[in-house]
């Protein structure tokens, strides 16, 4: 894990993204040097009845499949109003069944493969967990193999609908193109949803009302908030970060990512050829 590297009084900073019990093992090993964690995500996108459904759909098949949902953006929950809940559901399991799984490096394919054959075992044991708790898988749950599959690590796109927010599958950081659908009857549910996790890296909410759209804003714990983009964004100029268990409150990118490894020094230059005496408050006393 680099705990030498971690350890060395040479090194100035650490930054690190990876797992969270990795992270607090490296804030407890690395003494008083800087150290910025960066742990992953449970990201929600929250969908409401006024919501631009197809734009909605799009947002999260690219959110929870694109990269094969192996980044710590990826929207691996999302959170449909009750009222447009049967729509919605429709639209996106025939999305996400339409994707073509392959060659990450075959332009015609949707999907490529995960890193490799222990994350690919746990994205399938986190399927058997979802279904022994009691979701409906409703798309996908199966490793491929066969062909182009047997030359790499490939995963189907997958689905569980009648998922509740204190599931594992909706807890925990899966890593993999799986997606847990949670119905709510309005926006304090959803957000309430939303918040029951400890990470909080990004967010999203689909809402053409300005009042509900701030009003999430305000009160989602996370580093991001999307409104009518999905949890996966290229923002390399804006900070990135997260919030509780997420990470330890540093931020990446941005000029917040310079000051990450950057000391202040406070110069003064007397020039006045006197003595300055410190100031001292005389009002008292």
């Amino acid at each position: 894990m680099g705990l030498p590297l971690v350890r060395d009084r040479k090194v100035g900073a650490v930054s690190f993204t990876g797992s969270r019990d990795n992270g607090e093992e490296i804030l407890k090993q690395a003494g008083l040097k800087r150290v910025g964690l960066e742990l992953g995500g449970k990201n929600p996108i929250i969908i409401m009845d006024d919501a631009n459904l197809q734009l909605a759909v799009d947002g999260c098949i690219w959110g929870g499949f694109g990269t094969s949902g192996q980044r710590c953006t990826a929207a691996s929950r999302v959170i449909v109003h009750k009222a447009v809940y049967e729509s919605f559901i429709r639209s996106f399991k025939e999305r996400a069944a339409r994707l073509r799984v392959g060659d990450g490096l075959d332009s015609t394919v949707d999907m490529g493969p995960v890193i490799n054959e222990n994350q690919l075992k746990k994205i399938h044991s986190y399927t058997e967990i979802g279904v022994s708790e009691g979701a409906k898988l409703s798309l996908g749950g199966r490793i491929l193999s066969g062909g182009v599959y047997d030359e790499g690590f490939f995963y189907q796109p997958t689905i569980f609908e009648n998922v509740t927010s204190e599931m594992r599958i909706a807890q925990d950081e899966i890593f993999g193109p799986v997606v847990s659908v949670i119905k709510v009857d309005n926006l304090e549910e959803a957000i309430e949803v939303a918040n029951n996790t400890r990470y909080g890296l990004s967010s999203s909410i689909y809402t053409n009302d300005i009042r509900t759209a701030f009003k999430a804003i305000a009160r989602l714990e996370a580093g991001i908030t999307y409104v009518n983009a999905p949890t996966i964004g290229a923002e390399s100029h804006l900070p990135f970060g997260g919030v509780k268990e997420t990470g330890n409150g540093v931020r990446e990118g941005g000029i917040h990512g310079i000051e990450e490894f950057t000391d202040v020094k406070t110069v003064y230059i007397d020039y006045s050829g006197r003595l300055q005496r410190a100031q001292i408050d005389t009002s008292y006393g």
